[in-house]
C-alpha cells in the first residue's frame, strides 16, 4: 500500500493539482478505502436520470435510477452487498405508464424499500407506488399503491430514509394549484405529506406537516422539496421550506414520533442583529444521528437592509431527542467562514451530517472550490478545502460523518469544455484524521450530472451519478469503505495474579463486512482472527511484568484500526525476605532488621502489607521492620507478606541473639 501522506502534504499537493486531460484520468488514492467507479448501465440514450442513493450501518444499500424501456421510463435498482455492486434489476413491473421521483432507502441485512410515483394515464392522479426487499433476498416484492393521489407528481420531491432496524420515513410534496389569483406570486397551494413504514406496510400520517395547511408554498424547485431523516429508534425529523406571516420562505423543522407529529419549530432566523430579515431561504438540507440529534443546514439568500449582503450557508441543530431540551433548537449559525455581510462570490448548496456527541460536518460549495466546516452545539470551525481545484463551476459537496470524527465526502467536478470533462471527487478523512482523496470517473468519461450521496454513521458512503450525454450517457457509481471505527481494550485493573488473564475490548463497528479482532502484548501477537469481544490469555504466555496490550480490528477489506495502547501488569510471585541482620548495640540491646521485597520498581506489584511475630510475644508490621530483643537467645520469626496482587508468602527463620 503506498505511504500515507500527512494532511498538510496532502492539501498542499492538491491545491498544486491541475487536471487539463479530457476526460478526467482516475487518480490513484493514498490509500484503498476509496473504490474506482464500476458503470452500472449505458451507454445509452435511454438512461433518464440518476435519482438517489442508500447504505445501511452494516454497509450494504443501493442505487435507484430510470432508464426508458420500449417508449416507458420505468425504475432500476442495482444493490450493494458484500462491498459490491450487483446487477439492476426493474422493479416498476406490471406498470404500463411512465415511472418518476423514485426515492430509495437502506436498512441492516440488505433490506431496501423503494417508491416511486406512477402517471396514471393522462388524468392529473398519478399514485405513489413501493416495493421492497427483504434481508436476504435478491428480488424485491410486487408493487403496492401507498398514496393513490398526489395530484401531478412532477414535483413532489420526495424524501425517504430508513433505520437499520427496517423503519422507513417518507416526506414528499402534493401541488394541489400552480396559478391562481387568490395565491401571492411566487407560490403554489401544496401540502407536505409524511408516511410510515414499519418494515411490512406504508401508513400515512393523519395531517400533513405543514405549519399551516392554508399556507401557500414556494414555487417548487429541485432543492426546496421537504426532507426527512430517520433515527435509530424508529423515530425521525422532517424539515420543510414555507413562507412566515409576512409570506418569506423559512424552515421549519418537526419531529416525527411513530404516528405523532411534534411540534413546529422554526430553524431560519427571521432578523439579523434584531433587524428583519426580508430574505427567505432556497435550499435545504437534514441529517439525524442514531440517538436523534439532528443538524438542518440551509442557504439563506441576502438582504440588503441588513448585516448580509450576500447568500449565507447556515446549520441549525436539535439536541438528541434523549436528553433535556430535545424540543428547543440551538440556534441558526453561518458555517462558510465568512464575517460581517457573508461571502462574496457563488455559493452552492449546504449539506449536513451529525454524530450522537453533537458534531456535524458541513459541505459547502464557494466559487470553484468545496469546503467542509465542522462544529458542535457551542462552535462552528473555520472551514477547509477538500476538493483540488480542477472544477470550474460552483460544486455542492455532499458530507457523511462517522463515529470517531471519521469523514466521507463527494462533489461534481466540471471542467466545461467541448468535451464536457468531468468527474467525482472523493475524499475520506479517517478518525485519525489521515486524509484520502481520489478523483472518480467512468472509462468513457463525460460531463457530470445528478450526483446521489450517503454515508453511514460508521463512515463508509456509497455514491451514484450520471455521466456523459444524449447517447454516451452512464449510470456510475462507486463507495467509500471506512476503517473500523476507533475503539478500546479493558485489561484487568491494577495487577493481576490470575493463572488464565481475562480481556475484553468495545465493538469496532464497520460498514464493511465483518471484523475479526487480533490481541497483541509488547508488540507481538497472541492470538488471532477473534470474532468475539472477549479472549482468556495464558499468563505464562505474556509473562510477569508490565505490558503493553492492544487489540488490532481487521475488516474484510483487510483495513485495520489498533486501539490506544494500555497497561496489562501480570505478577504471580510472592514478597521475599530479602534482609535479615542481627546487630548488637550497647551492651543489652540485640537488633533484628527485616526487609520484605517483591521485585524491581516498576515490574511488580509491590509489597501491600506484611506482619511479623519476632517471637519473644511481641509483632510489628511493614516491609521495613526493625525490633529489639531484651534477651539472649534462640528466637523463631514468623513473616507473613502479601503484595497488591493478591500473592501471599510466610517465612519462619530461626534467630540467635547474643
Amino acid at each position: 500500500m503506498p505511504r500515507r501522506l500527512s494532511r498538510s502534504a496532502l492539501l498542499a499537493s492538491l491545491a498544486g493539482a491541475a487536471l487539463l486531460l479530457s476526460p478526467i484520468s482516475p487518480v490513484s488514492p493514498a490509500g484503498a478505502e476509496i473504490n474506482a467507479a464500476v458503470t452500472l448501465d449505458g451507454p445509452s440514450a435511454d438512461i433518464v436520470g440518476v435519482d438517489g442513493v442508500a447504505i445501511a450501518q452494516d454497509g450494504t444499500g443501493g442505487l435507484v435510477y430510470r432508464r426508458r424501456v420500449d417508449g416507458h421510463v420505468h425504475v432500476f435498482v442495482a444493490r450493494y452487498v458484500s462491498r459490491a455492486w450487483k446487477a439492476p434489476q426493474r422493479i416498476d413491473v406490471g406498470q404500463s405508464f411512465d415511472s418518476f421521483s423514485p426515492a430509495i432507502g437502506a436498512g441492516d441485512g440488505g433490506r431496501l424499500v423503494v417508491t416511486w410515483i406512477q402517471q396514471y394515464g393522462a388524468a392529473v392522479q398519478d399514485r405513489m407506488f413501493s416495493a421492497s426487499l427483504d434481508p436476504g433476498a435478491t428480488q424485491f416484492q410486487p408493487p403496492i399503491g401507498i398514496d393513490l393521489d398526489v395530484r401531478d407528481g412532477l414535483d413532489s420531491a420526495p424524501s425517504l430514509s430508513m433505520g437499520p432496524g427496517g423503519t422507513a420515513y417518507l416526506a414528499y410534496r402534493v401541488v394541489y394549484t400552480r396559478q391562481s389569483p387568490l395565491l401571492p406570486p411566487g407560490t403554489v397551494d401544496a401540502d407536505i405529506r409524511v408516511q410510515r413504514y414499519d418494515g411490512s406496510f406504508w401508513s400515512m400520517l393523519g395531517q400533513p406537516a405543514d405549519r399551516i395547511q392554508s399556507q401557500p408554498m414556494p414555487d417548487p424547485t429541485e432543492l426546496n422539496g421537504p426532507h426527512i431523516a430517520s433515527d435509530g429508534n424508529g423515530n425521525a425529523v422532517v424539515a420543510w421550506i414555507e413562507p412566515d406571516d409576512q409570506v418569506i420562505p423559512r424552515v421549519y423543522v418537526r419531529r416525527v414520533f411513530g404516528q405523532v407529529l411534534g411540534n413546529v419549530l422554526q430553524a431560519s432566523p427571521s432578523d439579523v442583529n434584531g433587524m428583519a430579515l426580508r430574505a427567505g431561504v432556497d435550499q435545504v438540507s437534514l441529517a439525524a444521528s442514531p440517538f436523534g440529534e439532528t443538524a438542518i443546514g440551509f442557504r439563506q439568500q441576502p438582504d440588503s437592509q441588513t448585516a448580509w449582503t450576500h447568500a449565507r450557508a447556515m446549520v441549525n441543530m436539535l439536541p438528541s431527542s434523549l436528553v433535556d431540551g430535545a424540543g428547543r433548537l440551538i440556534g441558526a449559525r453561518p458555517v462558510d467562514g465568512a464575517g460581517g455581510d457573508g461571502p462574496p462570490g457563488s455559493l452552492g448548496t449546504v449539506q449536513v451530517a451529525v454524530d450522537d456527541d453533537g458534531n456535524f460536518d458541513a459541505g459547502v460549495g464557494l466559487d470553484t472550490t468545496a469546503l467542509h466546516a465542522a462544529g458542535d452545539e457551542a462552535t462552528v470551525g473555520t472551514p477547509e478545502r477538500i476538493d483540488d481545484g480542477s472544477s470550474t463551476t460552483t460544486p455542492s459537496p455532499f458530507v457523511a460523518r462517522g463515529e470517531g470524527g471519521s469523514l466521507a465526502a463527494a462533489w461534481e467536478i466540471d471542467q466545461g469544455g467541448a468535451a464536457h470533462a468531468g468527474g467525482v471527487g472523493m475524499y475520506e478523512r479517517q478518525s485519525d484524521g489521515t486524509p484520502f482523496q481520489r478523483i472518480i470517473s467512468s472509462a468513457r468519461g463525460g460531463a457530470v450530472d445528478q450526483l446521489r450521496f450517503a454515508g453511514s454513521s460508521y463512515g463508509s458512503a456509497v455514491t451514484a451519478f450520471l455521466q456523459g450525454r444524449d447517447d454516451g450517457k452512464q449510470v456510475v457509481a462507486s463507495s467509500i469503505e471506512a476503517s473500523p471505527v476507533d475503539f478500546a481494550v479493558y485489561p484487568p485493573q491494577g495487577w493481576t495474579r490470575v493463572r488464565k488473564i481475562p480481556l475484553q475490548w468495545d465493538p469496532a463497528h464497520t460498514s464493511t463486512g465483518t471484523v475479526t479482532y487480533t490481541v497483541q502484548v509488547d508488540g507481538e501477537d497472541i492470538v488471532s482472527k477473534l470474532r468475539g469481544l472477549t479472549r482468556t490469555i495464558s499468563a505464562s504466555a505474556v509473562g510477569e511484568g508490565s505490558h503493553d496490550l492492544t487489540v488490532v480490528a481487521t475488516d474484510s477489506d483487510g483495513q485495520t484500526t489498533t486501539t490506544r495502547s494500555v497497561k496489562l501488569r501480570v505478577d504471580r510471585s510472592a514478597p521475599t525476605i530479602r534482609t535479615l541482620i542481627v546487630k548488637r548495640r550497647h551492651r543489652l540491646t540485640r537488633t533484628v532488621r527485616l526487609t520484605a521485597s517483591d521485585g524491581a520498581r516498576g515490574e511488580c506489584s509491590g509489597v501491600a502489607k506484611a506482619t511479623i511475630a519476632w517471637g519473644d510475644g511481641r509483632s510489628g508490621h511493614g516491609k521495613r521492620a526493625t525490633h529489639a530483643y531484651r534477651h539472649r537467645g534462640t528466637y523463631r520469626v514468623r513473616v507473613t507478606t502479601r503484595d497488591k496482587a493478591g500473592n501471599k508468602r510466610t517465612v519462619v527463620r530461626r534467630v540467635r541473639v547474643r
